[in-house]
């Protein structure tokens, strides 16, 4: 008889949102190495939460339930905060329905998730618990605010996120920095790390730009960089404008920068750029049909993070850059996972203050030498096919909630 796992996220199969597609990845994947899945998730898309989506459904094999949830957004703490009451209370109401799991996953969405492994832990006893943690609360939210409100109840909340951290049998981070921001916390869970996939990964060797989407994105430059995906709150902009107004000094036009995103912080850009910005470009959000064409299009990929949220997040346009073979430019602080990912495994340039003429003589470098470029570009691919692939990360999971089980893997039997 299969083993039962039950994954809860906020969010989930037919949404975009990064995280929903990584859990509908790996409920599928699951699902395909012998598991029955059933998703636990709410009625609303990320997108558009006006939108109401059925409550019950399937998915190749994987059942997802559905529970209802207000029309509220995300955008304010607020309306986060209420969500996440409502849904994790939501949630627990509907298990007493459900046949009662060998694992449960919890992800980080929606807030505070973790906090719901103490009652599942008195409603399922016998199930193993697991938290996939890809948001550090509340540490995000005292990152994302001055408040001082905010650190006022920051010890309570970490108090509440402790006691579901020590429900868990095991605690699954993103990345180093990740796993030592979690070490603060006193569990005796199983720790493991398991990085996130990229959304698509082309076959074969890095491809050429399309011509009429590179000139779409890029004009005439020779080298062209972009930022494709969420301009959120734990990302940061400025860097990349200055490190583009230092090529233009440079060179005029010679290397753009491009940004194709959503985000809180999208109309912040926008101001922000001035009228002699003539390479920097914004352009629209595309769907995930269009998403590897356009990837593809530029040189090298350009992505942020802010200096308080190191540890706390995992920029996932890293893991879509190298699917592609595209090299990095990344805007953040020094010793945080993609900075260390950078360095150890040679995929691009970390741009600071202290590395920013460097970064341009090397942008011009590349500009000048297709064959470097090209170098770099197979260094990315090679890079994510070793470490990041889609089908290393399900294969981990397998194991791991097979190995918290008791059992074998199946690629382990003999």
């Amino acid at each position: 008889m299969p083993r039962r796992v039950l994954l809860a996220h906020h969010f989930f199969h037919p949404d975009d949102v990064v995280s929903a597609r990584l859990f509908t990845d790996l409920a599928l994947g699951l699902r395909a190495r012998g598991w029955d899945v059933t998703a636990l998730t709410s009625d609303r898309a990320w997108s558009d939460p006006r939108a109401v989506l059925p409550p019950h459904a399937q998915l190749h094999g994987v059942r997802i339930e559905r529970v209802h949830r207000p029309a509220w957004g995300q955008a304010r703490p607020v309306e986060r905060l209420a969500n996440s009451a409502w849904v994790l209370a939501t949630w627990t109401r509907r298990m007493t329905d459900l046949e009662p799991a060998d694992v449960v996953v919890v992800g980080s969405d929606p807030a505070f998730a973790a906090t719901a492994l103490v009652p599942w832990h008195r409603l399922w006893p016998r199930a193993t618990l697991v938290h996939w943690c890809y948001d550090v609360y509340p540490e995000v939210v005292v990152a994302d605010s001055d408040s001082a409100a905010v650190r006022a109840i920051a010890p309570v909340a970490r108090r509440m996120m402790a006691e579901g951290y020590r429900r868990c049998d095991a605690l699954v981070d993103l990345g180093p920095g990740m796993r030592k921001r979690l070490e603060e916390y006193e569990t005796r869970a199983l720790r493991a790390t398991i990085s996130p996939w990229a959304l698509v990964e082309p076959e074969g060797a890095p491809r050429p730009p399309d011509a009429a989407m590179r000139r779409e994105l890029f004009g005439d430059a020779q080298l062209g960089l972009l930022y494709s995906g969420t301009l959120g709150r734990a990302h940061d902009f400025r860097a990349l404008l200055e490190l583009a107004r230092a090529c233009r000094r440079r060179s005029g036009d010679r290397v753009a920068l491009t940004f194709s995103c959503r985000g809180h912080r999208l109309e912040e850009l926008g101001a922000a750029l001035r009228p002699d910005d003539t390479n920097v470009r914004l352009a629209s959000f595309c769907s995930e049909e269009d998403l590897a064409v356009r990837l593809e299009a530029a040189d090298l990929h350009a992505l942020s993070l802010r200096a308080e949220w190191s540890g706390l997040v995992v920029p996932s346009k890293f893991f879509g850059s190298l699917a592609v073979g595209r090299p990095v430019v990344y805007a953040g602080p020094a010793g945080s996972d993609i900075a260390q990912w950078v360095a150890s495994l040679g995929v691009g340039y970390e741009l600071r203050d202290d590395t920013m003429d460097a970064t341009v003589d090397a942008l011009h470098a590349l500009a000048g030498s297709p064959g470097t470029l090209r170098t770099l570009q197979l260094r990315a691919r090679q890079a994510y096919d070793a470490e990041f692939r889609r089908s290393h990360g399900i294969a981990a999971w397998d194991r791991l909630l097979r190995t918290l089980l008791g059992d074998t893997p199946p690629e382990d039997r003999g």
